[in-house]
């Protein structure tokens, strides 16, 4: 018991001011990772911003493909099922999928959305 005493440290209150008279106390400097960080929800604002903007430079058929492929606004959908709500062929959608990020690519949009990626 005497060992387990000695090993245990001294208890420190989180609530406890660091200096008599001070306001400040360690739950005020403790980072809670589960809570959300309130800059995280601007930067996917923005983020969807840059996004939208940068599907309205396509047609809206590429834009519509590029966001059921990636799921963008809606759930991910396979090159077949996006074929068959727009009545084309899977290699049809694949080819206008792969010419609007073409598009994307080489808009300055894409310089905006690259500063998002670190």
């Amino acid at each position: 018991i005497a060992d387990t005493l000695r090993v245990s440290g001294r208890h420190v209150s989180v609530d406890a001011p660091f200096v008599d008279g001070e306001d400040n106390s360690l739950l005020d400097v403790l980072v809670n990772n589960d809570s959300p960080n309130a800059d995280r929800g601007l930067v996917n604002e923005s983020l969807n911003k840059e996004i939208e903007r940068a599907l309205s430079t396509l047609t809206e058929r590429e834009r519509d493909i590029v966001k059921d492929f990636f799921g963008i606004g809606t759930s991910e959908m396979t090159l077949e099922e996006i074929g068959e709500k727009f009545g084309l062929t899977r290699e049809r959608v694949r080819q206008i999928k792969e010419k609007a990020i073409r598009r994307l690519r080489h808009s300055n949009r894409s310089k905006l959305l690259k500063s998002y990626l670190g």
